[in-house]
């Protein structure tokens, strides 16, 4: 039996979408895909230009601290979060991607938080959502109201 076309293209995409393709006796295939923030590359990079996440690099160098690290890729954490340098349209774009994707759906100020802090840190994070979220037109349109109506004037 020859695979048809439509088969050929699924698999050469998942080789494409950094999948891991194996191959079974009884002609069964698994793919493994691997999920990468898409924004380690800008991170790391500028990380090291970054003046106050300097300090934390020499405590991981010199092992003076357990809370910080480095992993494999050589990207700065700090308990287990991405550490995210002090620059504004990089945050601005993390921000925009976690509130404004497909996926999301413009979550509330808490949501958002809540689901950043587990992957990102950087100072002031819950101001900067706060703010963000606080400005997101399609966010102010959905909102519930909270106030009983005032009545007839």
């Amino acid at each position: 039996m020859v695979a048809d076309a439509l088969s050929r293209k699924a698999v050469s995409n998942l080789r494409a979408m950094f999948a891991r393709l194996s191959l079974f006796d009884d002609d069964s295939l698994l793919a493994e895909l691997q999920v990468r923030l898409t924004w380690t590359e800008q991170i790391k990079g500028k990380q090291l230009l970054d003046e106050s996440l300097v300090p934390r690099f020499r405590q991981v160098e010199s092992r003076e601290t357990s809370d910080s690290g480095l992993n494999s890729e050589r990207v700065l954490f700090f308990r287990g979060r991405v550490c995210v340098p002090r620059d504004n349209d990089l945050r601005q774009s993390i921000l925009l991607e976690v509130h404004s994707s497909p996926f999301a759906m413009h979550p509330g100020m808490n949501k958002m938080h809540q689901d950043l802090r587990e992957l990102c840190w950087w100072t002031r994070l819950k101001r900067e959502v706060t703010d963000f979220v606080g400005k997101c037109l399609i966010f102010q349109q959905v909102k519930a109201e909270h106030q009983l109506s005032p009545g007839l004037l």
